[in-house]
């Protein structure tokens, strides 16, 4: 079989010459333009001139590739492509649908590039040969990789690419097709590294930032060449793309080059800004790297979008752009340290550090990396907001195998925490305090994770009542019963005085019961769209139920770090007794905010009908979910109520069909069971967690109730009352 040769030292497995050669039409575009022959660059952008494309039988054709038809490319066949349908979340308007967002946004590279090459301004003109690399060469390329890892998903079913003449499905050339657009015809070695694509941008990159290594190349151009000859061994498998570690493998490796191409760019816009005679640069590199944010901490990606996308770029800006961008890397999956300094201009930024703070909480152990698993929660958020047609795969990668929690990478492996390790990890099983309720309200095992797998499954498009169900249980499913793993094996660690420190048990607690999209300032952020876990679950429930302190956070939160704080002396000087009380005290307190849910839910959901569309219908039973088993353990009469009015079971289920105030009262005695009473549920749309209690008071004070409040006060007296637990 035909391979292709690149002078940086990648040979292929398959021919790719002809892609590789779209690089030529950049350079002649580049040519035409200095020259000042502005039809032959549009001739060449429209018609292309150097790369052929062949038959399904691979005779040439008369028709060429161009990059104005790689540019109109992306739509709704690129669906299954996160890198496509991140940049189509982050260009559009935050009121724009998923349908909206692709007609809009689909063409965005030709678009723009189109745009300059008809422009009489000629700095623009000359902007448009590395508009094209910049834009529509580098999402092509990415486009390359996820083609060929959904294709090896194809295999894995049974596909079989050797019998398909149409070439449609075939893993191993759309990887090289990749290093062609990533490389490209014409690329040289050094000294010079004269090229017209990815590669030719890193190594310009890296000349600003000194990030080279001792021959002179991009240490990002080295990383991929790595990281693709680890693909050709993996499609050199006689078996390629059959096992189960292979598709894990390339996951992990389509992110990391992504991450690496990522970084070159984001090396550029901060050279293009900085460098008044770039300026011209700036909404093309922007254009390239400030949608992808759109995976990443929501109110810094509008902010960015705001400075570099929605108006013309201001100088004066930089001081506040750039410490936005930085705090960007970690969530692209690169460091401060791999970016590098700005020659002399721009000093290199500080990397995290084992005690980076969370939401004004510091640990003691290096946990930040695992904090980042509610950045895979968003990303599948994100994903799910568009139809896809491979059974949800993507959205599935990120559940099972993660991408942002990476807990090993250096040259003796590379792995990643995921929430599916998580949902299934024997920290849970080993010392969760509430594992057995759990299974055996469930009636098996590892529940949360069966529903979610099942779910990704069904191919239901754009059901949004089935992305609610998939991330509430994540979300109030896998992460809480973690939580009460870590605390449990923390408070086992502390008493069994061994080699294992139980400090990091509980401050990964912490990290996980936070999460790293609040960042570091006390409450966590100020905006609610941040966020993913119980943190920012708390606080959202805190506006609604009127339960924020003086600084406009979660009162449960300030009692969590007040909890964390003296959690960490306790640690320090080995007081395991008090320890114990402590954990006790934070594993109930973490359930409050899921039981605010259930009642903020039943609050929303009186009233609808069973067949009503509405998520709140999905979330509210979820959420209930979560806590019942804890419920059905102290209080089975209660558990019952909820379950009636909650959980939808049968053709004759009603939603709350007992109205929100009934649930509410449900959890009266549970949370003085759990230690914590219901002042820190607080109230909501006339619905009072308290109310029992107002009662019982009222009644002992000679008042009088309604008929309505004593059937209630009936109801929560024929409840049965367990004892405390032993953590308590």
């Amino acid at each position: 079989m035909a391979t292709t040769s690149f002078e940086v030292g990648i040979n292929t497995l398959t021919n790719v010459t002809a892609i590789s050669q779209i690089a030529l039409d950049v350079r002649d575009i580049a040519i035409n333009l200095k020259a000042r022959d502005l039809l032959a660059a549009q001739r060449v952008y429209n018609q292309g001139a150097n790369s052929v494309l062949y038959d399904i039988y691979g005779k040439e054709t008369l028709d060429k590739l161009t990059l104005k038809s790689m540019g109109q490319a992306g739509g709704s066949e690129w669906m299954d492509d996160p890198s496509f349908t991140f940049q189509m979340l982050g260009l559009s308007s935050v009121q724009d649908s998923a349908d909206e967002a692709v007609s809009k946004h689909a063409n965005y590279a030709d678009y723009y590039i189109s745009t300059l090459l008809n422009d009489q301004n000629e700095a623009e003109n000359a902007a448009a040969a590395q508009a094209s690399t910049i834009l529509t060469v580098h999402m092509n390329a990415m486009h390359k990789l996820w083609d060929g890892f959904i294709d090896c998903t194809m295999v894995q079913k049974g596909y079989n690419p050797d019998e398909d003449q149409t070439g449609s499905i075939d893993p191993k050339r759309k990887y090289d097709e990749f290093i062609a657009l990533y490389v490209g015809a014409g690329q040289s070695l050094g000294p010079s590294w004269e090229g017209y694509l990815l590669y030719a941008l890193a190594q310009a990159a890296s000349k600003h930032f000194g990030t080279v290594d001792e021959n002179g190349e991009a240490l990002v151009n080295k990383d991929i060449r790595g990281l693709y000859e680890w693909v050709q061994r993996i499609m050199s498998e006689e078996d390629y793309c059959k096992r189960d570690e292979s598709i894990s493998e390339l996951w992990t490796i389509n992110n990391r080059i992504i991450a690496k191409m990522n970084l070159s760019l984001m090396q550029m816009l901060i050279n293009s800004m900085h460098d008044e005679n770039e300026f011209y640069l700036v909404p093309i590199y922007a254009r390239a790297i400030v949608p992808q944010l759109s995976q990443c901490r929501t109110s810094i990606q509008r902010k960015l979008k705001s400075y570099l996308l929605d108006k013309e770029y201001e100088r004066e800006d930089f001081s506040r752009i750039l410490p936005l961008l930085q705090q960007s890397y970690d969530c692209l999956g690169f460091t401060c340290e791999q970016v590098g300094a700005y020659s002399d201009k721009v000093a290199e930024c500080g990397d995290y550090t084992s005690n980076h703070p969370m939401a004004g909480f510091v640990p003691k152990a290096d946990v930040q990396t695992i904090s980042k698993v509610d950045l895979d929660m968003h990303a599948i958020r994100q994903l799910l907001k568009f139809p896809t047609e491979a059974d949800n795969i993507i959205p599935q990668m990120y559940y099972k195998h993660g991408r942002a929690a990476v807990i090993v990478e250096d040259k003796y492996g590379y792995d990643v925490m995921s929430l599916q390790e998580m949902a299934r990890s024997a920290i849970v099983e080993q010392w969760s305090p509430y594992y057995s309720d759990y299974v055996s309200y469930y009636g098996r095992e590892f529940y949360a994770d069966s529903v979610i797998m099942n779910e990704f499954k069904m191919n239901t498009e754009t059901d949004t009542q089935q992305d609610a169900l998939l991330l509430s249980w994540m979300q109030f499913g896998v992460v809480s019963e973690y939580l009460m793993g870590l605390l449990g094996s923390a408070d086992q660690m502390c008493e069994d005085a061994n080699d294992d420190d139980p400090t990091k048990y509980w401050d990964e607690f912490a990290a996980t019961y936070i999460g790293s999209l609040e960042g570091i300032d006390l409450g966590g952020s100020d905006q609610t769209i941040d966020g993913f876990m119980l943190w920012n679950v708390a606080n959202r429930r805190a506006i609604s139920f009127d339960t924020q302190n003086d600084d406009y956070y979660a009162e449960i939160n300030d009692e969590m770090l007040e909890l964390l704080f003296a959690g960490q002396a306790q640690l320090l000087r080995s007081d395991c007794p008090n320890f114990e009380k402590t954990v006790s005290r934070t594993l109930h307190l973490m359930i409050v905010p899921l039981i605010q849910s259930v009642i903020w839910y039943a609050i929303k959901n009186e009233g609808l009908d069973a067949s009503s569309n509405d998520d709140g219908l999905v979330i509210g039973e979820v959420a209930a979910k979560s806590v019942l088993p804890i419920v059905e353990k102290f209080d089975p009469a209660a558990a019952r109520v909820i379950e009636k009015n909650m959980v939808r079971s049968g053709a004759n289920f009603v939603p709350v069909v007992d109205g929100a105030q009934t649930v509410a009262n449900a959890f009266y005695f549970v949370l003085d069971e759990i230690g914590w009473g219901c002042d820190y549920v607080g109230h909501a749309e006339g619905v009072e967690a308290c109310q029992y209690d107002a009662l019982m008071k009222s009644t002992n004070n000679g008042g009088s109730t309604k008929q309505g409040d004593v059937i209630i006060l009936t109801l929560l007296a024929n409840t049965m009352v367990w004892g405390f637990s032993a953590w308590l």
